[in-house]
């Protein structure tokens, strides 16, 4: 429940009330303020200021300022007069309802103001759109006139080009056919051709019209060859040969070892082969066919696998522990007993990736495994640090000293690894 703040004060002039509120620096994180023309609230947890106005004010040319320890109000009256009093006697009831009619209106404002937003940005848009098509259009039009302007360029000059050419070879046809000497005329129907008669220089004959000559395509030719025809009546006398017939084929397949026909390989290598690669398995000491019932246990094989290490024989640990995670994927402990083997023998890459898989075993994250967790944590931070990636190992060690808050290595572990990579930071 907010608690209300009556040590304020307040002046005022004929047409403004100043009120300041002093509030309390550490108390307070945020102050939400609210002024309304009837309703002023200022709200800074877990302290609340609210007073109902004597007369009406204006809201929207009133202002605020929040500083570290006071509130300053500057509400402007709407008439200027002299206030009797800051605010009205009213009883709870009566400051509810104005209340909620204040509140009411503010949303309604909210709300209005809202929608004049959203429509003046619409009609923006609009405008906006309607510009860039006006745009569109006009850079359109000034490509389709540049565009008909070239084509009826180029057309002109086609249409003169084809009119010299006519002209040309009508002019030379009529100088090889006739041996006169020829007068042209221009004509709006085309060239005009007058004869002189050479006999007599007074007399002139009357002008004579000559049509142009008219331009046939020469005959076609039909080329003969005696290779077509050879090989057209080569074609007409081939047989074709008969369709085969149809026909199953059954074929049965030797059960073999190996997925290589029988044609391409030698049976008494394979079992040389298959006779020293079981020798082999023998002599790691794990063979499914040579297994005691019990053997088949994976806790079994853990168990085992701890015997080896502890004794110093890590290969032998890791073929335990590997036959156990083939009897059972699912126990985190032989992902995790086998990337400390690997550890040991120096495999950091395939020891980050058990204690990643034991890890992902190890769901969900309770009490019970949170020491297992944080020495897989851990271990794959020494891995990280290994291979001189001393930036994530710091990192994993830190996750590590979370899960095991009490353990002291892994706090000295922590401090060797930041003086390490001070003194070369780009080991990562």
């Amino acid at each position: 429940m907010p608690i209300l703040v009556k040590d304020y004060t307040w002046i005022q002039s004929p047409k403004v009330i100043s009120i300041r509120i002093p509030i309390s620096p550490v108390n307070h994180e945020k102050v939400d303020v609210f002024i309304t023309d009837w309703y002023a609230k200022a709200n800074f947890s877990p302290f609340l200021f609210e007073i109902f106005l004597l007369h009406e004010i204006d809201s929207k040319k009133s202002s605020c300022i929040v500083k570290e320890d006071l509130i300053s109000l500057e509400l402007f009256k709407k008439e200027e007069q002299e206030w009797e009093s800051l605010e009205k006697e009213l009883t709870k009831p009566e400051k509810m309802k104005i209340k909620e009619e204040v509140l009411k209106k503010c949303q309604e404002e909210a709300n209005k103001e809202a929608e004049d937003k959203r429509i003046q940005k619409t009609q923006l848009d609009r405008h906006a759109v309607q510009r860039a098509m006006d745009v569109d259009a006009r850079q359109h039009e000034i490509m389709d006139k540049r565009r008909n302007d070239e084509r009826d360029k180029a057309m002109t000059a086609l249409e003169e080009w084809r009119f010299n050419t006519a002209e040309k070879e009508s002019l030379k046809v009529i100088e090889n056919n006739i041996n006169v000497p020829l007068k042209l005329e221009p004509r709006d129907s085309g060239v005009k051709i007058v004869e002189l008669d050479s006999s007599s220089d007074e007399e002139t004959k009357k002008p004579t019209k000559v049509a142009p000559p008219v331009r046939r395509p020469p005959p076609k030719t039909i080329v003969k060859s005696e290779y077509v025809d050879k090989t057209k009546d080569k074609l007409n006398r081939r047989v074709l040969p008969k369709l085969r017939s149809t026909a199953e084929i059954k074929i049965t397949h030797t059960p073999r070892t190996f997925p290589t026909p029988s044609r391409e390989s030698t049976a008494e290598e394979e079992a040389v082969w298959l006779k020293n690669v079981t020798l082999a398995r023998r002599a790691t000491g794990f063979v499914s066919e040579d297994l005691r019932p019990e053997e088949q246990d994976p806790q079994w094989c853990k168990d085992k696998g701890d015997e080896f290490f502890r004794n110093g024989n890590f290969l032998g640990a890791i073929s335990a522990y590997t036959h156990g995670i083939s009897l059972s994927d699912k126990l985190p402990s032989l992902y995790a007993n086998r990337a400390a083997t690997h550890f040991a023998l120096g495999n950091f890459n395939k020891c980050m990736g058990d204690c990643s898989t034991a890890i992902d075993l190890m769901k969900p994250e309770c009490e019970g495994n949170r020491r297992s967790r944080a020495k897989c944590v851990a271990r794959r931070a020494a891995a990280l640090a290994r291979v001189g990636m001393l930036n994530k190992a710091i990192d994993e060690m830190k996750a590590a000293a979370k899960l095991l808050p009490e353990d002291d290595t892994l706090k000295k572990d922590i401090y060797d690894m930041e003086r390490a990579w001070e003194q070369n930071p780009d080991s990562d």
